[in-house]
């Protein structure tokens, strides 16, 4: 899309008192004479106004402010072309525009304007064919601020400096709004908003101990050499082995434990249960089966039955002691309605007597 360049028949006028630049004014205009002929109107957006101050604000050199547009006709003609002040910022102002209020008359400048006889400030901007402004070139104050068209010569050199600001007009916009991206910024983020979040950027880098030094201007490509090399050396060194311990040894000696532990709980559970079938805590097969069961699938719950389930005396008697045999054979010639020790046992177990 070309881009046109014009004198904007929008200028201001100056005012002996005035702190504040308005250089394009927010929204849709036109000139007094009823330019642009080539766009509907010319516009400036909030949005592209703070881009192209931002774009102006990155530039290392202050934007000259001379008389009646001599930096143009010095290039045609070769005369000197004096300033008459300097434009160090600029800022966009909503429901304003496009403004700057760190600017510096020279004093020849400021007694013009104090007598009046300069009244106008003229800006150079570039606008698409559908009248969107892309960028500030140069500003100027005059008395004639409705040119009609640049004259061709003029207009040449104005082709001449947007080409030499083209790198900044075109690209500029685009790497900001990547570096906002990177920094999880708004594209209307304020130039300090941006510089707060890259020195935040920066310090974090530094205290990463990368061996970077962004906050004391040091380029960024150095520093990310510096982590590069930094993390290179991490990861070719060879740990201490009287410090460090393989993961295939640790998980190693994991398993191992875990397998000892795993025994010494079988063989404690083995014991209870052995036990507990000896005492009269388990009587009979099926209860021993069970016992059993219990002791492989929940041994915890095993090991709480052993430590609450009552140890069965008589059982045990009998089992040990002859004379309590002899008193069971001859209890059991006696008639049908006596009962055994270990019936006793076990009504007595579950609290029950089985005696009439």
């Amino acid at each position: 899309m070309k881009t046109k360049l014009l004198v904007a028949a929008c200028a201001s006028a100056l005012s002996q008192s005035s702190n504040r630049l308005v250089l394009i004014p927010e929204g849709q205009f036109s000139g007094l004479d009823g330019r642009p002929h080539d766009a509907p109107f010319w516009s400036l957006t909030a949005e592209r106004g703070r881009q192209i101050a931002l774009a102006l604000n990155h530039r290392n050199i202050d934007m000259v402010i001379d008389y009646e547009h001599g930096t143009l006709k010095s290039q045609t003609d070769g005369k000197p072309a004096p300033a008459s002040g300097w434009i160090k910022s600029f800022e966009y102002v909503d429901g304003m525009g496009l403004c700057s209020s760190d600017f510096k008359w020279t004093a020849q400048a400021q007694a013009f304007i104090d007598a009046e006889e300069y009244r106008y400030i003229s800006p150079v901007f570039s606008y698409t064919p559908t009248g969107d402004i892309t960028g500030l070139l140069c500003v100027a104050i005059t008395n004639t601020p409705n040119l009609d068209e640049l004259p061709a010569l003029l207009a040449a050199a104005a082709q001449d400096l947007f080409i030499q600001n083209s790198h900044e007009d075109d690209l500029m916009p685009e790497f900001l709004k990547l570096m906002l991206k990177k920094l999880c910024l708004a594209e209307n983020a304020t130039e300090q908003e941006v510089l707060t979040a890259a020195n935040s950027f920066f310090a974090k880098v530094d205290a990463a101990g990368f061996g970077t030094e962004l906050a004391k201007e040091q380029t960024l490509n150095a520093a990310v050499d510096a982590v590069i090399v930094s993390k290179t050396a991490a990861n070719n060194q060879q740990p201490d082995p009287s410090k460090f311990v393989p993961i295939a040894v640790v998980s190693g000696l994991q398993a191992q434990i875990a397998t000892l532990t795993a025994n010494s709980n079988k063989t404690e559970v083995d014991t209870l249960y052995t036990a507990a079938c000896s005492n009269g805590q388990l009587l009979g097969d099926d209860m021993q089966a069970w016992g059993r069961k219990l002791a492989d699938e929940q041994p915890e719950e095993f090991k709480k039955f052993v430590a609450s389930a009552p140890k069965i005396a008589a059982l045990n008697g009998k089992q040990t002691d002859g004379t309590n045999v002899a008193a069971n054979n001859q209890q059991q010639g006696q008639g049908n309605n006596q009962f055994t020790p270990e019936d006793l046992a076990v009504a007595a177990a579950f609290g029950h007597s089985l005696e009439s």
